[in-house]
C-alpha cells in the first residue's frame, strides 16, 4: 500500500496514457468525418508549437509552486528546533536561582506539569499539520499554551532569561506556523489551474486527431505525452500544498518533529 501512495502520479499518469491511446485506439479509429478518419485529421508536424508551448506555460507553473514548496520544507526542522529549545530553557529553570519572596516562588516546579505541557503542545501541532481542515481555531490557542508554561515561571520567580527565552521561541514558532496555514489554506490562483487544465484538455484532444508516420509513433507520441503532461498537472497540484500529508507523495517531510517528539517522551523531565 505504501509503495502505491508513495507513486501516486507516476501511477495516475501511466493510466491516463493507456486510457488515451486505448480511446484512440478503439473509438477515434472507428470514426469519420465526411470520409475522413477522425484520427487522421491533423498532422503531427502542424501541431509541434503547441506542445512547446504548453510544456513552457507548464515549466513555469512549476517554477512558481516550487518556490513556495522550498520554503515549506524548512516550517518543521524551525518548528522542532524551538520546540527544543523552549525544553532547554524548562531545564534552565531547575539549574538557575529563583528570585522572589512570595510562598509560590518558595514551591517546587512541577515537572509533571511541564512535561505534560510540552507534549500536549507538540502532540497537538503533529496533528494539526497531519490533519486536512487545517483549522486556525486550533493551533493558535495551542501556541498560547508556550506562553502559559512562561507565565508559570514568571509567578514562581524563575530566572528571567528562561522566560524571554520561551516567548521568544513561542513567537517564532508562531510565526512558522501562521506561514504553514497559509501556504495550506492560499492555494494557486484559480485561473491559473483553469488554464492548466485547458492545456491538458487541448493537448489530449490533439493527440486523439492527430495523424503519425507509423504505427510504433503513434503509440509512443501518444502515451509519452499524455503521461508527461499528466505528470506535471498532478505534480504542481500536489506541490500547491505541500502540507496536505495525506497525498503520501508530495508533502514537507516531518522527521524533525516526529523525531523530537520521540525524544521528548523518553527523556524530558522523566
Amino acid at each position: 500500500m505504501n509503495l502505491i501512495l508513495n507513486r501516486s502520479i507516476i501511477i495516475k499518469s501511466m493510466i491516463a496514457g493507456i486510457a488515451i491511446l486505448s480511446l484512440k485506439n478503439f473509438v477515434f479509429k472507428n470514426l469519420s468525418v465526411y470520409g475522413q478518419d477522425f484520427h487522421d485529421l491533423i498532422e503531427l508536424s502542424d501541431i509541434t508549437i503547441i506542445f512547446t508551448g504548453a510544456f513552457f506555460v507548464f515549466g513555469l507553473l512549476l517554477a512558481a509552486t516550487m518556490s513556495d514548496f522550498k520554503e515549506s520544507e524548512r516550517i518543521p526542522g524551525e518548528i522542532a528546533s524551538n520546540l527544543e529549545a523552549i525544553k532547554d530553557w524548562i531545564y534552565l529553570s531547575f539549574k538557575a536561582p529563583r528570585t522572589g519572596t512570595t510562598d509560590l516562588c518558595k514551591e517546587e516546579l512541577n515537572k509533571e506539569y511541564l512535561r505534560n505541557e510540552l507534549i500536549t503542545i507538540t502532540d497537538g501541532i503533529i496533528s494539526w499539520i497531519y490533519s486536512k481542515a487545517k483549522d486556525s481555531s486550533v493551533i493558535f490557542p495551542l501556541i498560547r499554551k508556550s506562553n502559559e508554561i512562561a507565565y508559570y515561571f514568571a509567578e514562581r520567580g524563575v530566572d528571567k532569561e528562561a522566560i524571554k527565552g520561551i516567548q521568544e521561541n513561542t513567537n517564532a514558532m508562531r510565526k512558522q506556523l501562521t506561514r504553514a496555514y497559509s501556504i495550506s489554506r492560499n492555494n494557486f490562483v484559480r485561473p491559473a489551474y483553469i488554464l492548466l487544465q485547458s492545456i491538458l484538455f487541448i493537448v489530449m484532444t490533439l493527440l486523439l486527431i492527430t495523424k503519425f508516420k507509423t504505427t510504433a509513433a503513434d503509440y509512443f507520441v501518444t502515451s509519452t505525452i499524455t503521461f508527461l503532461f499528466c505528470y506535471l498537472y498532478l505534480l504542481i497540484v500536489g506541490l500547491d500544498d505541500p502540507f496536505d500529508i495525506s497525498s503520501g507523495e508530495i508533502d514537507v517531510d516531518l522527521k524533525p518533529i516526529d523525531r523530537f517528539r520521540q525524544r521528548l517522551v523518553s527523556d524530558f523531565l522523566v
